[in-house]
């Protein structure tokens, strides 16, 4: 199996070689349609690509992240919305991590969904940033450049409907 894994490899990076005959680079085409990873249908309603670049794990400034499905701590997001620093930052899990087509790494991620309460037990501890999320994830997918991270956050659920979440950021 890494033999064949191995040739298919070569291959690959023999059609995109520049030196490549034009008649065997029109084959490539076919090659991409046909074994060309697909693009799940929920990031496709985001990113409206067929093809996109995806991947288990990302470094960025020496931290890690990570997709939910690879590793649910390192998925765990703050995230500036729209990039907007005036605004405050919003628990997230990474869902995807996928290539943009100017080959910026972005992530798709579902936002923790508020709590409708009008007191939360962390507000009177303004130098302890925790607060009370639902447990629950928005169902619709977000796009988050990786500029706009602020850090990863510590989850604990204190019920099957609220979580405390606790910013691990250094800023």
């Amino acid at each position: 199996m890494l033999c064949s894994y191995i040739k298919a490899t070569r291959f690959r990076c023999w059609l995109a070689r520049p030196d490549c005959p034009p008649a065997i680079q029109e084959c490539r085409v076919l090659f991409d349609k046909v074994y060309a990873p697909k693009v799940p249908e929920d990031l496709y309603t985001l990113i409206r690509r067929r093809k996109a670049v995806l991947r288990a794990s990302l470094k960025f400034d020496g931290i890690i992240y990570s997709r939910a499905s690879t590793h649910l701590g390192n998925s765990q997001i703050l995230f500036y919305p729209d990039g907007d620093r005036s605004l405050t930052p919003v628990p997230a899990s990474i869902i995807y991590i996928y290539g943009t087509t100017t080959g910026e790494m972005s992530f798709a991620v579902q936002r923790h969904l508020p709590l409708d309460i009008h007191n939360d037990p962390f507000s009177m501890y303004p130098d302890f940033p925790a607060k009370l999320y639902s447990t629950n994830l928005q169902s619709s997918l977000e796009k988050v450049k990786v500029s706009w991270v602020v850090g990863h956050f510590a989850r604990w659920a204190v019920s099957d409907s609220h979580a405390v979440i606790l910013s691990l950021s250094r800023d």
